[in-house]
């Protein structure tokens, strides 16, 4: 038998939609998070196009010059990669600038001023003539802050300065030479046949000085080959007052055997790579030194501290050594000769 169908009228499935297919109640809160996940985005973007967003403050690079005394830049290997090391861990921005001509103090002052008219925040000098620059800082010429190289004077303006010790090192050196050699062997302290620095001075000064006191004869020279040419005496020791003379008198032994029978001992002063390399060969016998990247890394450092800090620096004097070929090897002193940046 055929059952009868149950008719549904349309008010009934309206009835079943309002009882079991109603809206969820987590509906609206869905779309109302998607509203603002826009407005954020919106937000966002309005900020980052328009700087509104609170960005880390950049630090200053500070623009800083060194000027040396001198046309060549062999004597500062050492120097420039402490400068440079601590130009990066500082954030400044470092030139290094040589003269025209070596120890010309006019066009030095030209170079100061011309820096200081471009804005350079600070300068290191290494004086060509020292008097000349303390009267420029105190007569208010130069007001750029300033840090000098080798220099002892301070006076208004000068902010600091790296000072090696040049009379001592020379008296070093003299005792140095007097201990390995009898006091009837004749001294030479060989000088540059150019204008004298005021360092070269002052560690022949040194030298002549502790000689004196010792009781050993010595003189000065310009020339180590003519003042050699028919020696007939006893050996003599060559102590050269500067890195450019001990080089060139380096030079000469190697190429003229006969100055080497007249020559007992070659000292002198400096840490360029050639030096090192006839110290090492046993041209050279004994050389004083100092630590010159420290000088750079320190000269770099005060001279950003003087545009962070008021008032001037306590100079800062740097040690001295006396080297010879079996200290090269010495991880002390091949850390320090051989500085990896």
């Amino acid at each position: 038998m055929t059952q009868p169908h149950e008719t549904i009228s349309s008010s009934g499935l309206e009835e079943q939609n309002k009882g079991g297919l109603r809206k969820g109640p987590g509906i609206g809160y869905v779309r109302a998070g998607i509203f603002l996940y826009m407005v954020c985005l919106v937000v966002l973007f309005l900020m980052c196009s328009t700087d509104l967003i609170i960005r880390e403050t950049e630090k200053e690079i500070y623009q800083v010059a060194v000027i040396i005394e001198d046309a060549r830049d062999d004597n500062y290997g050492n120097f420039r990669k402490g400068m440079d090391q601590a130009a990066i861990e500082i954030n400044a921005d470092v030139r290094f600038i040589t003269l025209y001509e070596k120890l010309d103090e006019g066009q030095q002052m030209e170079m100061i001023l011309r820096e200081q008219q471009d804005g350079t925040d600070a300068l290191i000098v290494a004086p060509a003539d020292e008097t000349q620059v303390i009267a420029a800082l105190a007569s208010r010429q130069v007001t750029t802050p300033m840090v000098l190289l080798g220099s002892e004077l301070t006076g208004e303006g000068v902010e600091g300065a790296v000072v090696i010790d040049y009379r001592e090192m020379g008296i070093m050196a003299a005792r140095q030479i007097m201990e390995h050699t009898p006091a009837d062997c004749p001294v030479m302290i060989l000088g540059d046949r150019e204008k004298r620095s005021a360092v070269s001075q002052r560690f022949a000064e040194g030298a002549a000085e502790a000689f004196e006191d010792g009781g050993y004869r010595y003189r000065r020279a310009e020339d180590m080959e003519e003042s050699l040419k028919g020696w007939e005496g006893p050996e003599a020791v060559i102590l050269a007052e500067n890195p450019q003379s001990l080089t060139e008198a380096a030079r000469l032994l190697t190429d003229n055997p006969f100055l080497g029978e007249c020559v007992k001992g070659l000292y002198g002063r400096g840490t360029t790579i050639q030096i090192l390399n006839d110290l090492d060969r046993g041209i050279i016998t004994g050389v004083c030194a100092a630590d010159d990247f420290g000088v750079g890394y320190l000269s770099v450092y005060m001279a950003v501290r003087a545009l962070e800090e008021s008032g001037s620096q306590q100079p800062v004097t740097m040690e001295s050594w006396y080297i010879e070929k079996e200290d090269l090897r010495d991880p002390v002193f091949e850390a320090m000769l051989y500085p990896i940046e």
